[in-house]
């Protein structure tokens, strides 16, 4: 009942329900939403009080989380940290819950600092993604985080840890608690789970201590002060910047064979994803002047089956899409691919954030 709870709250409290539904909906909502709420003040005292232990790590640790649930693009920011400290010499692990591997609980290595070990099916789609992405740097994965961060301390010497999606894991020591909030929807829908999105309530944005507003190109200049602004009143101290999502290549499925991302420009293209936020996806399009003919949203975390491919091939055909694109998350779960009926691209999109202040505030920090 609270999962249908919270598919009903991401679709604006079920637009198309009768209403008798919506009014027998709407106070169990709140009331499963109160009970959520409750429990989640009940864990936050019971870490501030120290009856429920907080983990030290003998390295540091950089964790980066948010209040809603998915699409603040907590995996390209976790990339790019960790390719940054990389680059500047740190020995870094990437600690993640796994969500959605068939070995998240007992835990895994996803990669080593040489090279992939994991699967796709033992880690999720972020973790594997990860491994491929940054090389260099190790990718673990586990309930117990604490165990995995000592693991690759044990087996690599690691110094510097990144806890992807750790805003809510305080049962591990962080230096830095990173907080991103997306800013076309920074509070969610307003609520908490499972009638709204916040997994938190936003006053707990006092916890950060650096913010990082992303999705930035998709809302102008002036709403971003406001933003900001708003930001500021909740956590006055926190320093704030922002991120921007932007595309950074193309390549053919599955071949792999690069194009560059001008070559899309003035196309026919039927786009298709599984991602919580699909309107980023379509901007980042539009800034690559494609002519989009439609853009074909599917559950986050979506598998792709063989009938989900004929109905896109199918659709692409009746909208005379000349190309079927999608997200890189997404191509790692679409399997085989007739290259014959039509031709699918990958965008691949990253994360930049424009002010270098940020790194210098970052390093101080650890």
């Amino acid at each position: 009942m609270l999962q249908m709870l919270a598919i009903n709250s991401r679709i604006g409290m079920g637009k198309n329900l009768p209403s008798w539904f919506k009014r027998w909906l709407t106070p169990l909502g709140v009331l499963a939403s109160g009970i959520y709420g409750l429990g989640v003040f009940f864990r936050l005292a019971l870490y501030r009080l120290g009856l429920l232990p907080v983990h030290r790590l003998p390295l540091s640790v950089i964790s980066i989380g948010n209040l809603v649930v998915g699409g603040t693009g907590k995996t390209p920011h976790t990339a790019l940290l960790a390719d940054h400290f990389r680059r500047r010499g740190r020995n870094v692990v990437i600690l993640s819950r796994g969500y959605g591997g068939e070995k998240s609980t007992q835990g895994a290595v996803i990669s080593s600092p040489e090279q992939v070990i994991g699967t796709l099916q033992d880690g999720g789609e972020e973790p594997f993604w990860l491994a491929e992405h940054v090389p260099g740097v190790a990718v673990v994965i586990g309930k117990n985080r604490y165990q995995a961060g000592l693991l690759s301390r044990e087996r690599w010497g690691t110094d510097l840890a990144i806890l992807d999606d750790g805003f809510q894991h305080l049962g591990l020591e962080r230096k830095v608690n990173i907080l991103l909030i997306p800013a076309h929807q920074p509070f969610g829908t307003g609520g908490l789970l499972p009638l709204g999105t916040l997994r938190e309530p936003r006053k707990q944005i006092k916890r950060a201590d650096v913010v990082i507003i992303s999705h930035a190109e998709m809302i102008a200049a002036g709403e971003q002060s406001v933003l900001e602004g708003q930001v500021k009143v909740l956590h006055p101290e926190a320093p704030v910047f922002f991120s921007r999502h932007v595309p950074l290549g193309v390549w053919k499925y599955p071949t792999g064979e690069s194009r560059p991302v001008s070559s899309l420009k003035g196309r026919r293209v039927l786009a298709f994803c599984g991602l919580a936020q699909p309107e980023s996806f379509r901007h980042s399009l539009k800034t690559l002047e494609v002519e989009l003919a439609g853009l074909k949203p599917f559950r986050d975390h979506q598998v792709y089956r063989e009938k989900d491919k004929h109905r896109l091939l199918e659709e692409a055909a009746s909208l005379r899409a000349e190309v079927l694109i999608t997200t890189e998350k997404d191509a790692l779960k679409l399997g085989n691919w007739d290259e014959g009926r039509a031709e699918l691209l990958v965008l691949a999109i990253g994360v930049e954030i424009p002010d270098t202040h940020f790194w210098e505030v970052l390093e101080g920090k650890i």
